[in-house]
């Protein structure tokens, strides 16, 4: 669908959606219109602003009927106002909108059935960008049309030529620097991904080729660090030309430098030069430009007022010198002051708090717990909350990523209380779709608002209904725990002490000892499905049980059969991935912390979330004793109630 396409909603009647005036383009069209005229005399190399020129000739002459000068300037618009990438060798345009209801700009394949009409058009052009695009389009359309690649390549190579000799400038190119910008590498990049397909020997790669290096080497004549890096990495990356000359020419830069250049500049070369020394095979040169490019790291964190920056820094230059020959010493040295710095990223941080109104929520369940016996009330705080299906997780997620592209746009770092970097989570970018690390952060994110608002508006009600109007005893959580498939016969006091602490609101000695319980109780229902949760290390030819993760990790399946796939991800959200509460494998302290958390401050996503994994495990292991508890028993149970009054 066009953005020109209104969806079937816009129309009175529920007719099917216009279609944009280019898919009605023919070759008669074309004949008949002089489809170059309005850039003809076009000085610019961008072909998004050869289709503002278009789209604005389409917008000022508008006819009342359609005519074939309007048909084939719309088409022309679409194609020139396409998304490059540069980057992505098999679909190097996208859409350059994309509406969260569905609707976006137009896109290579929504030209399929009119190549013959765009071959037309490039094989008539002469205005290089104008060439360039149909001609590449044709070619990725219909890779038969190898001589509309070749004519890609070319075209793409005039573009930089003539800019680089003046007739033609890039846009916003106020300084006039010529081809020595970005702009230029992407073109470049292009030419020789088509290069890959038609052979490289063909005139228009072979230029480019040529081109590339004349321009990588004429960014260390006249001293620019930033065109340098640009064109060393494209000439490295098609193995233009030696590789130990780059890293050479590389270093004679770095040399002829003066002292203001930004160092940042100057770490981006050593790692270029340590790139080529690599690709060369010669790894004295690479490893003594790692260890330079590493010790401007240090220097450029030292400089920083920022700890948080300062610890990123740090952090890099270790991972500069991973691999380098006697730099032991020197790597254990940055390991202890990045621990040293991350010490004062908590100072740089701040909480930010968005208020809730949970009142009718606590009030549906206070009504839930009104005139109802013990085991009742049980059974309720039991079922309070549901686990979510994993689908539904993902495509919430990906939805809401969709909906607010900026909230997670940019990459994020996950630091526990020393500041340490726990977790990084990417970016998910613009145009495309969400990476399964975006993704999980959004789920994280959602996750930890649901996690809140049960734990507070819920679980805390529910609990505070059931302790005011009975006297919870480990006796009475021992007879309904007995009766639990969950709940493993040598540690059902455990549990009903874990569960005791919990209700009488110590949560931290809940948290404490519920938590390593899942563990157990995990086995103990594989078991007793018949599956080994055991393994064997070969070489001392010892047995033991398996973690909790090397059970998620190896015996997923059978967890999913046992208790569906909603529970078993609820239990991996909480208390074993990342990002999340990671409860599981938190150290003691930390644990404990969390856990006071929940005493002095209920608005924390961390102590909700640690309060939930408690009642996560009372949930699985009650649920299954209560829906096998008889009346009987429930009588039992509330007169021993009764008589503890």
């Amino acid at each position: 669908m066009s953005e020109d396409s209104p969806t079937s909603g816009d129309s009175v009647d529920d007719t099917a959606p216009l279609q944009p005036p280019w898919t009605e383009v023919t070759l008669d069209d074309v004949y008949q219109v002089d489809f170059e005229g309005p850039v003809r005399h076009s000085d610019s190399a961008d072909a998004a602003e050869l289709g503002d020129i278009y789209r604005k000739v389409v917008e000022e002459t508008r006819p009342s009927a359609e005519t074939a000068a309007f048909r084939v300037y719309s088409m022309l618009a679409a194609i020139m106002g396409m998304h490059f990438k540069p980057n992505e060798p098999n679909q190097p345009f996208g859409a350059m909108v994309v509406f969260a209801d569905g609707r976006r700009s137009a896109i290579p394949a929504d030209f399929r059935d009119a190549v013959g009409v765009l071959a037309e058009m490039a094989e008539r052009s002469e205005h290089p960008v104008l060439r360039a695009r149909l001609a590449d389009i044709c070619w990725l359309l219909d890779r038969k049309r190898g001589r509309l690649g070749v004519a890609a390549a070319t075209a793409y190579v005039e573009i930089v030529s003539r800019v680089d000799a003046g007739p033609l400038r890039f846009r916003f190119d106020t300084d006039q620097t010529g081809a020595l910008r970005h702009q230029a590498r992407d073109l470049l990049k292009r030419a020789l991904f088509i290069g890959r397909g038609t052979g490289m020997d063909k005139n228009g790669p072979s230029e480019a080729q040529k081109l590339v290096s004349d321009l990588r080497k004429r960014s260390v004549e006249k001293q620019q660090p930033r065109p340098a890096q640009m064109f060393g990495h494209l000439d490295l990356y098609f193995r233009i030309s030696d590789a130990a000359q780059v890293g050479k020419d590389v270093e004679t830069l770095i040399t002829r430098l003066p002292v203001e250049t930004d160092l940042h500049a100057l770490v981006d070369l050593w790692r270029l030069a340590a790139r080529a020394y690599h690709l060369a095979k010669l790894d004295n040169d690479k490893n003594r430009s790692q260890s330079a490019a590493a010790e401007l790291l240090v220097t450029i964190a030292q400089r920083q007022p920022s700890a948080m920056l300062a610890a990123h820094t740090l952090t890099e230059a270790v991972g500069e010198l991973h691999g380098v020959p006697g730099t032991k010493d020197r790597r254990k040295e940055l390991r202890h002051l990045l621990v040293d710095v991350q010490a004062g990223i908590v100072d740089e941080m701040s909480s930010f708090s968005h208020p809730i109104n949970l009142e009718e929520i606590a009030k549906s369940v206070e009504a839930r717990m009104q005139r109802l016996n013990l085991l009742d009330k049980l059974f309720v705080f039991a079922a309070l909350s549901q686990s979510p299906d994993p689908a539904e997780l993902v495509a919430d997620a990906e939805r809401s990523i969709s909906e607010h592209p900026l909230s997670s746009l940019f990459g994020v770092s996950h630091h526990d209380h020393d500041g340490k970097v726990i977790y990084r989570s990417e970016g998910a970018g613009l145009g495309d779709s969400a990476g399964d690390s975006a993704v999980r952060h959004q789920i994280a994110r959602d996750e930890g608002i649901r996690r809140h608002i049960t734990a507070s508006a819920e679980i805390d009600v529910a609990r505070r209904s059931i302790v005011e109007g009975h006297y919870l005893s480990e006796e009475i959580f021992v007879f309904l725990l007995e009766k639990s498939p969950f709940v493993p016969r040598g540690l059902v006091m455990t549990y009903s002490h874990g569960f005791t602490r919990f209700f009488q609101g110590d949560f931290i000695s809940a948290l404490y000892v519920l938590t390593p319980l899942l563990e157990a109780s995990l086995r103990h229902v594989l078991k007793g499905h018949g599956h080994d949760v055991t393994k064997m290390d070969d070489a001392t030819k010892s047995q033991e049980d398996r973690t909790i993760s090397s059970l998620f990790e190896q015996m997923r399946e059978e967890l999913d059969s046992i208790f569906g796939r909603a529970i078993t991800t609820d239990i991996e959200n909480v208390f074993l991935k990342k990002p999340g509460p990671y409860i599981r494998h938190r150290s003691r302290m930390d644990c404990c912390a969390t856990a006071n958390r929940i005493r002095t401050t209920r608005s924390m996503h961390a102590g909700s979330s640690s309060s939930f994994a408690c009642c996560r495990c009372i949930s699985i292991g009650q649920a299954s004793s209560c829906q096998s508890t008889k009346t009987p028993h429930g009588r039992r149970v509330e007169s021993s109630t009764r008589r503890a009054d």
